[in-house]
């Protein structure tokens, strides 16, 4: 959509974007009204490489008459449910962009041949923008249906959990929405108990502080990128609470409604977290699962009808890239990109298949958040256009980055000092 948008104000023409979808929509299993973004608005499709576009989010509010009252409401945050409204606008207001028609394979043959359920359509270049699937992890393989499923369906399956027991496995932003999602049920609706599982040792808060945010700059993926995959690596474990943390307005709506739960229902739900456990095996247990939860050298286990997994998304290789999947050159789970972008692959120069949102490992943590969106689809447009990138004029960030080889020991600085 951000690159649609970009060729659609600088080209004009010459460019086609396929959607299965009619309408767009944005995370729609697990769409709460009470989602936020975790990021600023102005990380949109096109602000922050061209705030006079028309495609911007102020515009959307502008163009439907609500600027002032979004102004007036003085909202900590958008609510996701107005940016996929935004979205949607900016999908059908855009020349380019074609809905409800399904891409099912590119083939290449000098030239590449895009087979839709419409056509086949011929391209020099293509570029692939379909996102991650879900993660089920492998001791839930094999049981997923109706009762256990991933949080990214749950507004598609809309499971029975009245008087149910049900256990949320995961504790990033996914799992917090289902939570307060379970503990905001009315009382006719509510479940008989709710156990949420997380890895981590607490359920902790995004960093989204000034510094850190460095990291989310044109300049940092850069450097990111020309890092060893060891510093790549390391810089994703140090800073992984950076993209996947649990916003402070969240964590805040949580313990504010159990304690309400704790102190003002009288029919309160048995509500039990359990952070700091892994999920070491499930298996069928009737019309439910038992699931085995390691904490330490301690183990419980747990009962439950209902299993939600919030547990992430995952690179999967798109099957509609099969035919010449055998040609793209691959890093780990990743297609190895260039620093447009671009496939390494054993094809003409000339002809090249962009992917986006799918290298984390290469390109950081900003690569599947919203906020190099705008920049990263700039950066193919001019590879497209042939022409040199456009110049950041941003000031490169204050942090003076040493080398990372100089880091403390992770396990010794854990420990700390004792001061």
């Amino acid at each position: 959509m951000s690159l649609a948008c970009q060729i659609h104000e600088q080209v004009g023409q010459g460019a086609l974007f396929l959607d299965r979808q009619v309408d767009f929509r944005w995370h729609p299993g697990i769409a709460f009204d009470s989602s936020e973004l975790q990021v600023s608005h102005f990380k949109d499709l096109v602000t922050l490489v061209n705030p006079r576009s028309a495609y911007t989010f102020v515009n959307f509010l502008h163009e439907n008459g609500r600027l002032y009252h979004f102004l007036n409401a003085q909202f900590e945050a958008v609510f996701r449910a107005e940016f996929q409204q935004y979205l949607n606008w900016a999908f059908h207001r855009n020349p380019l962009v074609h809905g409800g028609e399904t891409v099912h394979e590119i083939r290449f043959d000098g030239e590449f041949r895009v087979r839709t359920d419409k056509a086949v359509l011929g391209a020099r270049d293509v570029v692939v923008s379909i996102g991650k699937q879900a993660r089920i992890p492998p001791q839930f393989q094999g049981w997923t249906g109706r009762n256990l499923f991933h949080s990214s369906v749950l507004l598609h399956i809309h499971p029975e959990v009245r008087r149910k027991h049900v256990c949320v496995v995961g504790g990033g932003q996914s799992g917090a929405e289902v939570m307060l999602h379970l503990v905001g049920l009315p009382k006719e609706r509510r479940p008989a108990s709710i156990t949420w599982v997380s890895q981590r040792e607490n359920y902790l808060p995004l960093d989204d502080s000034p510094f850190t945010n460095e990291l989310f700059m044109p300049c940092f993926s850069d450097r990111f990128a020309a890092m060893s995959e060891s510093q790549r690596k390391l810089i994703l474990r140090r800073f992984v609470l950076a993209s996947d943390g649990i916003s402070e307005s969240t964590l805040r709506a949580i313990y504010q409604a159990l304690y309400r739960h704790a102190f003002f229902e009288p029919n309160r739900c048995d509500i039990t977290l359990r952070p700091g456990c892994t999920v070491s095996h499930c298996i069928n247990a009737g019309p439910g699962h038992r699931l085995a939860l390691q904490h330490g050298m301690d183990e419980v286990e747990v009962t439950a009808d209902v299993v939600i997994l919030a547990t992430g998304y995952e690179n999967a290789v798109p099957s509609l890239l099969e035919p010449i999947m055998d040609r793209l050159e691959q890093i780990d789970n990743e297609l190895a990109i260039r620093e447009d972008f671009s496939v390494s692959w054993d094809g003409p120069c000339d002809r090249r298949v962009f992917v986006q949102n799918a290298s984390l490992g290469q390109r950081g943590l900003a690569d599947p958040n919203l906020s190099l969106l705008a920049w990263r689809a700039r950066r193919i447009l001019d590879s497209l256009l042939g022409r040199a990138p456009c110049a950041n004029l941003e000031h490169p960030g204050f942090v003076t980055h040493t080398s990372i080889e100089s880091w403390p020991d992770p396990a010794a600085e854990e420990m700390g000092s004792g001061i």
